[in-house]
């Protein structure tokens, strides 16, 4: 995709993912080791009953869906960052999330070739409950300013 092909309100849904309680407690372990994510014994006693996702491992596995579309490649200059991450619902192994990704925003740049794009993303389980929700932007440029660099 590219600055022509982005508007408010175009919804991307991904395919669900989920994750293995290996998987969960791998990551953490490297990544975030606290006890309600790489110990069983620890996790059964705590509040959530039971081992649950990191929220950065929920993060990079969720927004991993979209990038692996490649649907912005074409087009994408660089990202520019991620506001309001909010981990609102513990994630557990096997637990079906569907990502949302919805764009709020385009904002044209000085000279048009650029826009940057301004997107909400939305985790659920298969309840419909919000799991997850962040805001993100990247500078996307034109499908002109990318043919002119190729030649």
């Amino acid at each position: 995709m590219y600055l022509e092909d982005y508007s408010e309100g175009i919804t991307f849904q991904m395919p669900p993912v989920s994750l293995r309680s290996e998987e969960i407690i791998d990551f953490a372990r490297t990544y975030d080791p606290r006890p309600i994510h790489v110990d069983r014994r620890a996790a059964e006693a705590s509040r959530f009953g039971g081992i649950i996702a990191s929220g950065l491992h929920t993060l990079d596995v969720c927004w991993g869906k979209w990038v692996h579309t490649k649907l912005d490649e074409g087009g994408l200059v660089a990202g520019m960052g991620m506001d309001n991450l909010r981990w609102l619902k513990p994630v557990y192994a096997r637990m079906p999330l569907y990502t949302t990704i919805v764009v709020d925003r385009v904002d044209v740049r000085k000279g048009g070739d650029y826009v940057v794009v301004h997107m909400h993303v939305n985790v659920q389980d298969e309840k419909g409950e919000a799991k997850m929700e962040w805001d993100v932007s990247f500078l996307a440029a034109s499908r002109d300013v990318e043919r002119a660099k190729a030649v």
